[in-house]
């Protein structure tokens, strides 16, 4: 694999998902997520335009595929046999990391590129405002083909915190889904409004305040922030955060803390 090489990756969200990311990243590849849900004709659009050299999937996805190249399957014991030392290889800042293809608001998708320095500067920089740590968990509840999925993965391990996949069939499920985040104690919850708004109605039926949530960060979508007043009554130490930003500038951009101000007025910015 040549430095910058893009490498696709179709995978449902598991530990061999990430596992496979960390992979190509390490050895100085370019991630391009493929989400296997995509219609037959996108994903053949999506590998065919950026020509990715090997593609990195599960066995079952490999119909969902006309892929015709090098493959390596994330759940055969094998590809996991070779040396599993650190490479002897510096990956630099201004290295891609990843390319999301983007929705594209003139017929096909548009691949958004994405250097090592733009993901670090967007967790670590020297005007954060956020306090994430060890002990810190979060939950990977968003398509790897969606941005928001970068900011909850590497926010968990870069700051060395617990990163809980969330699997397909409980992401579908809000009722299943906040059960999970209190049996994991989630510390760090990252949504969009229109399925945080439908956790809010599960949680009203439960009268204990037992959720660990010490900050939920809304983006990839319109907030509403009257709607959060229950929410706010119930939990007032969690902190509420409104981001914006698109996949070109790195998921985040701007940042709005949500109080009992912003609730009342119904003001997001």
């Amino acid at each position: 694999l040549q430095a910058e090489e893009l490498v696709g990756i179709m995978a449902e969200r598991s530990p061999e998902m990430v596992i496979g990311i960390l992979a190509i990243l390490k050895a100085g590849g370019v991630y391009v997520p493929i989400d296997p849900d995509y219609p037959k004709e996108r994903i053949h659009y999506m590998l065919e335009d950026s020509n990715v050299s090997i593609l990195l999937l599960q066995h079952h996805l490999l119909e969902g595929t006309d892929y015709q190249s090098h493959t390596v399957f994330l759940d055969d014991p094998s590809s996991y046999g070779a040396e599993a030392s650190n490479l002897n290889l510096n990956v630099m800042p201004n290295q891609l990391a990843y390319v999301i293809y983007t929705s594209g608001t003139t017929g096909n998708p548009k691949g958004t590129l994405i250097e090592h320095k733009n993901v670090v500067r967007l967790l670590f920089n020297n005007k954060n405002v956020f306090d994430f740590n060890a002990s810190d968990t979060w939950t990977l509840f968003h398509s790897f083909c969606f941005d928001f999925s970068v900011w909850e993965m590497y926010g968990a391990m870069l700051y060395g915190g617990k990163l809980v996949i969330i699997p397909k069939q409980i992401a579908k499920n809000p009722e299943r889904y906040l059960q999970l985040l209190k049996s994991e104690a989630v510390t760090i919850l990252n949504q969009t409004p229109s399925y945080f708004y439908q956790l809010m109605q599960e949680e009203r039926a439960d009268p204990e305040s037992n959720l660990n949530i010490r900050k939920i960060i809304f983006g990839g979508e319109a907030l509403n922030p009257s709607f959060l007043k229950d929410w706010k009554l119930k939990y007032p130490l969690t902190q509420l955060i409104n981001m914006y930003g698109i996949t070109e500038t790195t998921v985040h951009v701007t940042y709005k803390e949500i109080t009992e101000r912003e609730i009342d007025e119904g003001r997001s910015n």
